[in-house]
């Protein structure tokens, strides 16, 4: 019986302690679990796979007003078609024309491309202070506008209307000092032998130059300051595009002075070379073109040219 006692007592001591440990564990580990989901609960808000996949149901999730914060700024509506907003041009500006064809001007003389006559002969005569003075009568006749008659008379010509310099490749330049030319530039696009319609172009329109066979009729208003580009002898001119003046003219004078246009040959043999043709790598390496530009030695060599050409056109056939 003692050995039994004594072994059930060592049996209920050894049993003791382990059990006691096991409902510390219990105890501890039930308030671990019960720590979580309270902190969960309150802290976190119940993320559900329905919740991941799912939009919140209406009943759910409080009303909001679909009008815009008033503290933020107001969000454009995505489905709204764009705003197209008017291109407001510049307005006609005389000076502006004026100092750019006349810069055209300058840049052929440079290059020798008009006023490099062997007999030192002016091609193109500048205006005076005053202006030209042209035939004011025909101009009223035709009912040109005071801003066309402006333009007229401080424009830079050449000397006549028959050494057909070009103002650009394929057109030439009008020549308003000649009083016929007052009535044909009514109708650049008429055939040569043809009647001049005097309201083709609009009183307050000016033809700056009239097209050859490949070139371009370029009328300009006055009005809202756009040359049309007539390439194709449209009647309806009008309806074609409108370039912005100043625009126009200053792209066509960086061109020359980027020699991508190179303007060539003097008097009844003018024409026009491009960048690829050679001429402007010798302009630049040879003739320091544009800021070191030896335009003495230059025109010498084109007036030299020149000669030469003459003397073969000249040269008795064999």
């Amino acid at each position: 019986m003692l050995c039994s006692s004594t072994v059930a007592l060592i049996y209920a001591g050894s049993i003791s302690p382990s059990i006691q440990l096991f409902s510390v564990l219990v105890i501890g580990f039930i308030s671990f679990r019960w720590t979580r989901h309270l902190y969960f609960t309150v802290s976190q808000p119940e993320i559900t796979i329905a919740s991941l996949t799912e939009p919140s149901a209406p009943a759910s999730s409080p009303e909001v007003s679909s009008s815009p914060s008033p503290s933020g700024p107001e969000q454009p509506d995505q489905d709204q078609e764009e705003v197209d907003y008017p291109l407001t041009r510049l307005p006609y500006n005389e000076d502006t024309i004026v100092g750019l064809v006349s810069e055209v001007y300058r840049i052929y003389i440079q290059l020798g491309f008009i006023n490099n006559r062997a007999n030192g002969e002016p091609e193109l005569v500048w205006p005076p202070p005053n202006g030209h003075s042209i035939n004011k009568a025909r101009c009223e006749e035709l009912n040109l506008s005071p801003k066309v008659i402006s333009l007229m008379q401080r424009l830079p010509y050449p000397v006549t209307s028959h050494l057909d310099i070009p103002f650009i490749p394929g057109s030439k330049a009008m020549v308003y000092i000649d009083d016929d030319q007052i009535l044909d530039g009514r109708d650049p696009d008429r055939w040569e032998f043809d009647t001049p319609r005097k309201d083709f172009l609009l009183p307050h329109e000016i033809a700056l130059a009239t097209r050859d066979d490949e070139g371009i009729n370029l009328n300009l208003n006055t009005e809202e300051n756009s040359p049309s580009d007539d390439e194709d002898g449209n009647t309806d001119y009008r309806s074609l595009y409108g370039h912005h003046a100043p625009t126009f003219l200053a792209e066509y004078v960086n061109r020359l002075r980027c020699l991508e246009i190179i303007p060539g040959g003097a008097r009844n043999y003018r024409w026009f070379y491009n960048e690829d043709d050679g001429k402007a790598k010798i302009l630049r390496e040879q003739y320091g073109w544009p800021y070191d530009f030896r335009e003495a030695e230059w025109k010498a060599a084109v007036k030299d040219v020149q000669g030469r050409m003459d003397e073969l056109r000249n040269w008795p056939a064999s």
